[in-house]
């Protein structure tokens, strides 16, 4: 009797587990709803990113308004874990692609130079995070 009841036992609180478990799961409309939301942060912080480079600019501020894309972008991946896979490859390559150019920014060059170096970067960004916006339909 004390086998069956702490077997009994057992088995409850292994499926009690199981319940509360999925209960924790998001839903896929749960995943897309943050996934959006993520998604229009990264985007303003992208658009930021265009309209910091004017004359005033250094490349510290450039710098600096790229990890604001790295925090969004972050966000945004672990967000979309669950949607849109194809998608995450193109905005990896783009996402990879900027940082790499704002890496390679030298210190002796403009701000108008810096920018000319950035923008077709920038616009590989867009486009990837254009793609993601219509896959969530934000």
């Amino acid at each position: 009797m004390r086998n069956t009841t702490k077997m009994f036992t057992s088995l409850t609180l292994t499926a009690l587990l199981g319940v509360s478990l999925a209960a924790c799961s998001s839903t896929p409309e749960e995943n897309t709803a943050a996934a959006c939301e993520s998604y229009a942060a990264f985007v303003g912080s992208v658009a930021e990113v265009k309209t910091s480079l004017d004359s005033g600019s250094t490349v510290g501020d450039i710098q600096a308004a790229r990890d604001k894309v790295a925090s969004t972008y972050d966000d945004l991946r672990k967000s979309m874990e669950n949607v849109a896979e194809d998608r995450k490859g193109e905005l990896d390559t783009a996402w990879n692609d900027l940082n790499k150019a704002v890496n390679d920014v030298s210190s002796s060059m403009t701000v108008p130079e810096a920018k000319a170096s950035l923008s077709d970067d920038v616009a590989k960004v867009e486009a990837a995070q254009e793609a993601v916006g219509e896959d969530l339909k934000c």
